[in-house]
């Protein structure tokens, strides 16, 4: 992505503007184009998902999906976590347009997920144990219904985002029931490697209740191979990265623990080129 500079004189060069973490500030003007009024994977998500459950999005972006699955399905509480904090002031701006409520109105949440997240310390209430590094090691040899939207205080009430580095913070174990991971995995693995993949994994299932579900969107490797030029990190993590995309679901089931995955779609309809990817949902 490019912008204009002015240099003065009417001379402009062109900047090149680098997203290390995919933070595009323009991702859904990308993916979904001018011709469609939603995102396309939003007719692919079923009630029993979402409604009356406690949902995190990682990697929320502008907060657009989660925002309308908030609407659509009426979910008990949603956090949209995202790495950009300009991303996710957009995100509160957003909510705040989609409300319909005016003005600095300060809203009583019905879950405050702050008491869920310590960015400073340790995972809390583990009873799970995992070694990522001997999992790393181990590794190399191996139709929905209709309810009335969400809207006003509610949804308010119901929705909020944070500003972290879901890897770098501590999460308290069984606090939601569903947990989106849409089109993050690529930019995890090329900035923390296989080591930051195996974190990401482990955190999601830790805070998944039992019985609960993660709905994964992962990068072919063929992206990975276009966006591995975008950081030096990212470029010496690319080479070294063992547990490729297509090895995803297996690590999920053997190693992580989930029980089962079922493939939601192979194609995404209606997307902009390079958007159509398989979705899969995995249950704890």
């Amino acid at each position: 992505m490019e912008e204009e500079v002015h240099m003065g004189n009417n001379s402009r060069k062109k900047r090149k503007i680098v997203f290390p973490y995919g933070n595009y500030h323009r991702y859904y003007g990308y993916r979904v184009g001018k011709t469609l009024k939603q995102d396309p994977r939003m007719e692919l998500m079923q009630t029993q998902w979402f409604q009356d459950k406690d949902v995190l999005d990682i990697g929320c972006n502008e907060g657009h999906v989660t925002i309308a699955l908030a609407q659509k399905y009426r979910v008990q509480s949603m956090c949209g976590v995202d790495i950009d904090s300009g991303l996710i002031f957009r995100a509160g701006k957003n909510l705040q347009t989609e409300s319909g409520v005016q003005g600095a109105e300060v809203v009583l949440k019905s879950r405050d997920w702050s008491e869920y997240i310590n960015e400073n310390g340790t995972e809390n209430d583990e009873d799970e144990s995992f070694d990522p590094v001997a999992m790393e090691n181990e590794v190399e040899s191996v139709a929905t219904e209709s309810l009335r939207s969400l809207t006003g205080k509610e949804l308010l009430e119901r929705v909020q985002f944070k500003n972290v580095n879901f890897l770098h913070c501590s999460w308290r174990s069984h606090i939601c029931d569903t947990v989106l991971c849409l089109s993050v995995a690529k930019w995890i693995h090329l900035n923390w490697g296989d080591e930051g993949l195996i974190q990401l994994f482990v955190k999601i299932y830790r805070l998944l209740r039992p019985g609960g579900v993660l709905i994964l969107e992962p990068q072919p490797w063929k992206s990975y191979e276009k966006k591995k030029w975008v950081t030096e990190v990212a470029r010496e993590n690319f080479r070294n990265i063992v547990i490729r995309p297509d090895l995803f679901s297996a690590f999920l089931l053997d190693k992580i623990g989930f029980k089962s995955c079922a493939q939601i779609t192979q194609d995404v309809p209606d997307c902009s080129a390079g958007f159509s990817r398989p979705l899969f949902l995995y249950t704890k």
